[in-house]
């Protein structure tokens, strides 16, 4: 697989990526805002958020890997 073809690849990754965390950080601060929520819900939806939010994270960073490659073979 060439380059732009990874990049393209992880590009939809990121996208998908990072749309879920930021619906994830959207349900853990309407839990958290919520006074019926309990610690535990609360608790759950902010580590799911968080744990999309690395996995965007680790994305953008191979993205920029791949990226500094590219500009280094051209």
């Amino acid at each position: 697989m060439d380059i732009e073809q990874r990049l393209h690849q992880l590009e939809i990754r990121y996208r998908a990526a990072s749309g879920a965390a930021n619906a994830a950080k959207a349900l853990y601060l309407a839990l958290a805002a919520e006074s019926t929520a309990s610690p535990t819900q609360v608790a759950r939806a902010r580590e799911h958020w968080q744990r999309l939010d690395t996995k965007r994270r680790e994305i953008a960073s191979r993205l920029g890997e791949i990226e500094s490659q590219e500009s280094w073979l051209s």
